[in-house]
């Protein structure tokens, strides 16, 4: 885009993958997502490892899932909110 002017939050990848042969990519998306947001003053990330535990919206109880429970989802926005705004006050 070559824009100085729009700032982005990138929801890095849960640890889902990271130790799971049928996803051998999953740790270099995650660390190319971390190095993007942070060469940017315009950019940041957030943190998901700990959203992927709890239950779902089917009320199943999940461990280490590729999606992340009903209170991940909740806490995630939060965390978007909160780069979010950090970026655009700095």
């Amino acid at each position: 885009m070559g824009r100085k002017d729009v700032n982005f939050v990138i929801g890095r990848l849960s640890d889902f993958g990271i130790e799971n042969k049928k996803y051998p990519h999953w740790t270099m998306v995650r660390k190319a997502q971390v190095e993007v947001a942070e060469a940017s003053p315009q950019g940041d990330w957030v943190d998901t490892d700990d959203l992927n535990d709890g239950k779902n919206k089917s009320g199943e109880e999940i461990k280490n899932d590729p999606h992340y429970s009903v209170e991940g989802y909740k806490i995630l926005g939060e965390r978007f909110a909160q780069k979010a705004i950090a970026l655009i006050e700095q």
